[in-house]
């Protein structure tokens, strides 16, 4: 068998390695492994055998398949279909890399065109604080509850971040927080707040040890039976402490993360120093995620406006 066969167990074994050795976050390599298989398929289905045999017009083809698949009886959204071209559009550019092709023919294809709008949902700070006093701390499961909130808020780390954490991503004495399995695998160090130290600090010598099954276990934030949450655990923990605090609205991780970073704006940080803190590799993404509140820019306006101050231009009645 010649290794440009193709074989979508060997070839996507041999990607999602090369996706962890460069750092790519676990949900990303899962993630693109997968989206990478329904391309073998494409591609068999259209003849072809061997890796040598990708064209940029069959990838241009899987495009447009993707835009006319449906799911559901309904077509796959735009950042559905970006996502699972972005990940065959990587594949190749693997196979170039590693001189397996001698072109990249996924280098010239487009990515669909993704409307990135404002979240649904923006919290107040009013909010956060109702939010981060809803659990019960006197109970182990409230107390790590709260500490995982709290890191939330403070640090803005994305939820994946957050259930990957483990104790020596822990530096409470200097009061930083490492982020080591980042979105592109960027590892940061991040401040950790007074408020979110002293949580973390209580969650580790009264909640912690309760959760704890296997000594041997690093991970941070234990679920009740000692093991890591997974993202969508953790997006179903919050949106029910919300649900919990009354706020009458969906929240999620992303949610507290976006309210972390407009808070900070809103107080005068500077966008550099968000795109640090959020891990954005520009200053463009960072502006997208810190929009200010309607209501905070409504109240600019009645302020400084001139004719919210009761001003007449000269010649009007």
């Amino acid at each position: 068998m010649s290794t440009l066969d193709l074989n979508p167990d060997y070839w996507q074994a041999r990607y999602q390695e090369h996706l962890a050795v460069r750092r790519y976050s676990p949900r990303t390599v899962t993630s693109y492994g997968v989206e990478v298989r329904p391309f073998f398929a494409y591609l068999a289905a259209h003849g072809v055998d061997s890796l040598a045999g990708i064209t940029p017009a069959l990838v241009e083809g899987y495009r447009t398949e993707l835009f006319y698949l449906e799911s559901r009886g309904r077509r796959l959204a735009f950042a559905t279909q970006a996502s699972r071209l972005g990940a065959v559009k990587a594949f190749t550019r693997f196979l170039f890399r590693q001189k397996v092709l001698l072109t990249d023919p996924g280098a010239s294809v487009e990515a669909p065109r993704v409307e990135r709008g404002l979240p649904r949902t923006i919290l107040s700070e009013a909010d956060v604080m109702t939010l981060l006093s809803a659990p019960d701390v006197t109970e182990v499961l409230g107390l790590r509850d709260r500490a995982m909130l709290e890191v939330f808020y403070s640090t803005a780390v994305r939820n994946s971040e957050l259930c990957c954490l483990t104790l020596d991503a822990l530096h409470l004495a200097s009061g930083e927080l490492a982020v080591r399995h980042a979105k592109g695998g960027k590892a940061r160090l991040v401040p950790l707040g007074e408020t979110a130290i002293h949580w973390v600090t209580v969650y580790l010598a009264e909640s912690r040890p309760h959760l704890l099954h296997n000594p041997n276990e690093t991970t941070l934030f234990l679920t009740v039976t000692g093991r890591m949450f997974d993202r969508g655990t953790m997006s179903d923990l919050v949106r029910l402490l919300a649900e919990r605090a009354g706020l009458e609205r969906v929240v999620t991780p992303h949610i507290l993360r976006h309210a972390c970073a407009t808070h900070m704006l809103a107080r005068g940080a500077g966008l550099r120093h968000l795109q640090e803190l959020l891990g954005h590799a520009t200053v463009a993404t960072t502006q997208r995620y810190t929009r200010l509140d309607i209501s905070d820019l409504k109240s600019i306006h009645r302020r400084f406006h001139p004719r919210e101050q009761g001003e007449t231009p000269e010649g009007t009645p």
